[in-house]
């Protein structure tokens, strides 16, 4: 863990819970791409920064969630670097309250007090800025959040941020995080048509060929989504069908599953309902889901 990986002579990784991206610009001078989960892991970068006489320049955010952002503060204080991210991004960033308010849909109880959840505030600016190093190519390949973006490097080097998860991760959890599932779909089928020479993901093995982790998580939403619509043949509410979801993940309920995987669950009922597949229905102050 937190191991110096080499991909290409400009691009490398730190191996660790959630992957920081290395570009380096010239001899000395670096950006980071996504700090890591905690203040932890942002002292073990800036270690292996240091070893390489590296200095950091910026951190390019591929999004705000609290387990690619949780490295910001502490390195941003100790090296005064720039932070970048997408121009609605920024705010998660600047005022990561907003993070755990998001995924609860209102204030959160104290168990969402939790470095996956609320990382420290740090100061980013948009990806539009003149400061940005423009040799770098940014994409939009939004839909696991609001603004995720990969990022391009001159020598074909693409970093992905959350864009598929591993097998693995698809098996324990069943239902992983998204936020927008039209548009995660058309970031799939953009990024399956990227060229690069590696694709390095925050959680998942970097890889040559991305298309079969693609497949793989394209195939898990449209399983998700059938197994809703199955669920949803007679008119449910959106807790029974939430408890029902979990026993068919073999999932453990807590407060932050709930918030997390609930979340998720009401952005597939707005995928499906939009789609024209489930219509709801209001019945005695109470709205049920009923697949058409």
């Amino acid at each position: 863990m937190y191991e110096l990986i080499k991909l290409s002579e400009q691009c490398y990784y730190i191996e660790s819970p959630s992957k920081v991206g290395i570009y380096k610009q010239s001899d000395n001078d670096v950006y980071l791409i996504d700090s890591g989960s905690d203040k932890n892991s942002a002292k073990k970068t800036l270690k292996i920064c240091s070893e390489n006489n590296w200095n950091i320049k910026g951190i390019i955010n591929t999004h705000a969630h609290a387990d690619h952002i949780g490295g910001n503060a502490f390195i941003q204080d100790k090296t005064q670097c720039d932070i970048f991210c997408s121009s609605i991004e920024l705010p998660f960033i600047n005022h990561t309250i907003l993070n755990p308010v998001s995924i609860y849909g209102g204030y959160y109880p104290k168990e969402m007090e939790h470095k996956f959840f609320l990382a420290e505030n740090s100061k980013a600016q948009d990806i539009d800025s003149t400061t940005f190093p423009e040799e770098l190519e940014t994409f939009d390949i939004s839909g696991h959040s609001l603004g995720m973006i990969a990022i391009k490097t001159p020598d074909n080097i693409a970093f992905l941020g959350d864009i598929v998860s591993s097998e693995t991760i698809i098996n324990k959890y069943g239902i992983t995080y998204l936020l927008d599932i039209k548009k995660h779909l058309q970031s799939l089928d953009f990024v399956e048509n990227m060229s690069a020479d590696k694709f390095v993901m925050s959680h998942v093995e970097t890889v040559n060929d991305i298309k079969p982790l693609i497949k793989l998580n394209r195939d898990k939403i449209y399983e998700i989504c059938n197994v809703i619509c199955d669920y949803a043949k007679e008119p449910t509410t959106f807790d029974s069908l939430l408890q029902k979801l979990f026993y068919h993940y073999d999932l453990r309920m807590c407060v932050r599953q709930h918030s997390l995987v609930g979340s998720t669950v009401r952005s597939y009922l707005s995928y499906l309902k939009n789609e024209g597949k489930i219509a709801t229905i209001i019945d005695d102050n109470l709205i049920y889901y009923k697949t058409i």
